[in-house]
């Protein structure tokens, strides 16, 4: 970062961390150690800047040389706004996992599913357990702002009897994977660091197969060897998880924050604000310009400008002149500028899929407001995004599972220790509520044309937890489709939906395909 408090770093997304050897070993750590901390540094200057930027510390990016003495400096701070909007509309919900499907990679023949069902809904309490929740709303808020966050999996060392693993969320100020410079870019560590009061910096490196602690870039901490392990207590020792516990995520394949591209027009948008107020600062402290009379003096002789409520006495003398005071002050168009403002406010919001947090006026239905207000554009920035996450959080439960089936706490007999990554999925769910009449009519039509039900529910994006949704529902969805299909054998017909939806907005419109004329020309009655 510049030395000049009013510059930007030059901001491009943050950077991966790549190495040319094949693997980080005892003999290559500290090099490649050092080689990596330098490479962070960089991404660490450009994360402190936007964790600060989005906490309201935004330099003016002007001087003010004309009535220095006002100079009120705003932050609008929209990017504060862009932020929570993207933590409650992307992230609100909890991210669960849900079955992928009743045929998969390690279930090909076997029909009965019960099992994994009730495998991926403990999956979903273990970790809610482990709050997850919270810790993805943590993690969450560093992904948007930065473009990248960090997850670690650790074995529990000691079973609670709620969950068998640890889920931290680390600071990306603190913590970076570095990648193998190939085509597959695989990673080859992951690393976490602390500085304690007196400058000693503790570097944890974690590889698939060893577990370092570095001090100072110079010395491998070596603790007793043992087969247990735990996070940030020993070094040197076997890494029984067998993978690097350390998750990145990025939000964009770019790796930039959701507010980054607009920093230009924020910055902007605070200099109009700032002379707004500034300008209405300095009409109040107006300088006042009198011609042709004296002001009174003290006994000094110094004249007493006007203070307010006094009177000036002014007399036309005998050479003609006449006595003049007035304000000096500039015109300005107040109300140009506010709707500037206003304007130049939404204009970034938009850019970044923010939707009008006012309604749109007119008769319009509420498909053309969403896609007037933005709605529409932010449901289509979030999917996209949601794809980019969806593989963090599909590393993270490899690991949870992986440490579940290191568990010696958990029974043998336990359906997590059979249930596989390839059985499940992470399910992002928004706007769960919205439209509730439609996502029901949806889910039951599914049903009805037998379609499975867990798979019905995922569609619709109403439930919150789909897995426990369906181990709770599973009986009696089946029990109606069989007695759906007794009724089509039957001769009886259902076409009856449950409640009106969006769809009857058309047939009700004079404009969208209603108003019906019957065959003969006529108005339908």
């Amino acid at each position: 970062m510049s030395d000049n408090e009013n510059s930007s770093p030059v901001l491009r997304g943050r950077r991966r961390i790549y190495t040319d050897v094949e693997e980080i070993n005892a003999k290559n750590i500290f090099t490649e150690l050092s080689n990596a901390v330098i490479k962070h540094s960089e991404n660490q200057a450009d994360i402190k800047f936007l964790l600060n930027y989005e906490k309201g510390v935004q330099p003016l990016k002007r001087e003010k040389k004309i009535r220095e003495e006002i100079d009120i400096k705003v932050s609008d701070n929209v990017a504060n706004q862009i932020v929570e909007f993207k933590l409650g509309y992307n992230w609100g919900n909890p991210i669960l996992y849900v079955q992928r499907g009743n045929k998969d990679l390690n279930n090909s023949t076997d029909t009965d599913n019960s099992n994994q069902d009730s495998a991926v809904s403990m999956l979903n309490e273990m970790n809610d357990s482990e709050y997850s929740f919270m810790k993805d709303q943590e993690l969450a808020r560093y992904v948007e702002i930065t473009g990248i966050g960090f997850q670690m999996v650790d074995i529990k060392p000691e079973y609670d009897g709620l969950s068998a693993f640890d889920l931290i969320t680390l600071n990306p100020m603190s913590t970076f994977c570095i990648y193998r410079n190939t085509a597959r870019q695989e990673k080859v560590a992951g690393v976490t660091f602390r500085k304690l009061e007196d400058g000693t910096t503790y570097y944890t490196v974690f590889t698939d197969t060893i577990r370092f602690e570095v001090k100072n870039l110079n010395q491998i901490v070596n603790g007793e060897r043992k087969n247990k392990w735990s996070f940030m207590q020993r070094s040197g020792e076997s890494n029984p998880i067998g993978k690097i516990p350390i998750v990145e995520f990025n939000r964009a394949p770019d790796r930039t924050g959701c507010f980054e591209r607009q920093i230009s027009d924020m910055d902007a948008l605070n200099i109009e604000v700032s002379d707004f107020a500034n300008s209405v600062a300095q009409k109040t402290q107006e300088v006042w310009w009198g011609n042709d009379f004296d002001l009174p003096e003290d006994e000094s002789g110094k004249p007493n400008p006007p203070v307010s409520g006094q009177w000036l006495m002014t007399k036309t003398s005998s050479g003609g002149s006449n006595p003049l005071l007035k304000a000096i002050s500039s015109e300005f168009d107040y109300s140009g500028v506010q709707e500037n403002i206003v304007s130049k406010r939404n204009l970034i919001l938009q850019k970044c899929y923010v939707p009008l947090q006012s309604e749109p006026g007119g008769g319009s239905t509420g498909s053309a407001m969403s896609m007037s207000s933005g709605w529409s554009a932010a449901e289509a920035a979030a999917c996209k995004e949601a794809q980019v996450v969806r593989r963090g959080k599909t590393e993270v439960s490899a690991l949870e599972l992986i440490a579940i089936k290191k568990s010696l706490d958990i029974p043998e007999d336990s359906p997590l220790k059979r249930l596989s990554i390839s059985d499940i999925k992470p399910q992002f769910t928004r706007n769960k509520t919205y439209d509730m009449a439609t996502k029901v009519n949806s889910m039951v039509a599914m049903i009805k044309s037998g379609i499975n039900g867990r798979v019905a529910m995922e569609q619709v994006d109403l439930f919150q937890d789909v897995a426990q949704a369906w181990v709770d529902s599973k009986d009696m969805v089946e029990k109606y489709q069989k007695s759906i299909i007794e009724k089509g054998n039957s001769g009886q017909q259902e076409t009856k939906r449950e409640q009106s939806d969006l769809s009857d907005q058309t047939e009700n419109s004079p404009i969208l395909d209603g108003m019906k004329i019957d065959d003969s020309g006529g108005d339908e009655q």
